[in-house]
């Protein structure tokens, strides 16, 4: 099985996106670009980012804001496979801090599913984790996710056959 570990902010939306869509919060362009990666690899996604908060067991949107996001990942046919676990103090959550933890839920969640082969990480953040540093594709928060790192993430999990 082929993971897609999927941050949210800095990466399906921008600085830039913000700038110019100040009532939106998900850059369709950058799902499409998403949607691209999952059909060349097969890969699941697994949400990696603080978003997961906002999303039941079942993946299911519990807040206004994964309303939206789980509204146009489905527009474009995109499932949710799961998340990785919570690490999150209360103190990460306020202050954003979520690269502190991140590399460990996704570890735990790797430990719990050893089926998942072949990984990649769309992150914005340094994830302060060496091993997880192989994985990482890491975007650029002015922009979200762009062609090249579309390629990198192919490139990392291969093509499906």
């Amino acid at each position: 099985m082929k993971v897609i570990f999927l941050d949210i902010d800095g990466v399906l939306n921008s600085e830039e996106f913000f700038k110019n869509n100040p009532d939106k919060i998900i850059d369709k362009n950058n799902v499409r670009i998403l949607k691209n990666i999952i059909d060349k690899t097969g890969a699941a996604i697994v949400m990696s980012s603080g978003w997961k908060l906002w999303f039941d067991d079942n993946m299911m949107p519990i807040h206004k804001y994964s309303q939206c996001l789980y509204d146009i990942l489905t527009e474009f046919d995109i499932k949710l496979f799961g998340k990785t676990p919570d690490f999150t103090t209360e103190e990460i959550r306020e202050k954003k801090t979520f690269s502190l933890v991140k590399a460990k839920e996704i570890n735990a969640w790797l430990s719990e599913h050893e089926n998942a082969s072949k990984y990649a990480v769309l992150d914005d953040l340094d994830l302060r984790n060496d091993e997880i540093k192989q994985h990482l594709v890491r975007t650029n928060p002015r922009y979200g996710i762009t062609e090249t790192d579309a390629n990198m993430t192919i490139n990392m999990i291969g093509i499906e056959l």
